[in-house]
């Protein structure tokens, strides 16, 4: 008596193929089969929303982390148009006059509503002494659109500033 023959139920007959080698072949079955199928490709999309990316990178802004902040707002667009305001004031205070420029532009034409944009833009215009005219009529349409007195008093200070330098 053998060790495997001691295994089986006493009195059971041996089925033919149903030792090792039939093992072997299934083996060798199955991995030729899975070997064969077609190859799936997985796309995995981003776990975070746009505006879950946008308050991520507000976050990195706030904690210093200006780099991670910026690749999350570019993660947040195009579909998070405020993320182009967030990007225009990074750039501002990094001094990328150009690129902050840019951003708040898309941020004007993307959020036609919001006065911050362009209260922003004359602003950096006012500061970096170029246009007071194109200044100012941003700064007028970004009184125009506020929404509470407290942005009224911000944005009136930001034309009031133009205003006093367009007269000089």
């Amino acid at each position: 008596m053998n060790l495997l023959s001691s295994a089986r139920t006493p009195g059971a007959a041996r089925r033919p193929g149903a030792g090792p080698l039939a093992a072997l072949l299934l083996a060798l079955a199955l991995a030729l089969c899975t070997a064969c199928s077609v190859p799936h490709i997985i796309v995995h999309e981003d776990a975070l929303s746009p505006e879950e990316h946008l308050k991520l990178g507000l976050s990195y802004e706030k904690d210093g982390e200006l780099d991670l902040a910026e690749k999350e707002y570019r993660k947040a667009l195009p579909d998070a148009p405020q993320a182009y305001l967030s990007l225009a004031n990074l750039y501002f205070g990094e001094e990328k006059w150009q690129l902050a420029r840019e951003n708040y532009e898309k941020a004007i034409e993307r959020l036609p509503d919001d006065p911050e944009p362009r209260n922003n833009l004359a602003w950096l215009i006012y500061t970096r002494q170029g246009d007071l005219a194109e200044a100012e009529a941003l700064a007028k349409k970004a009184v125009e659109l506020s929404r509470t007195p407290e942005e009224r008093a911000q944005f009136e200070d930001t034309l009031n500033r133009i205003e006093a330098a367009r007269a000089q």
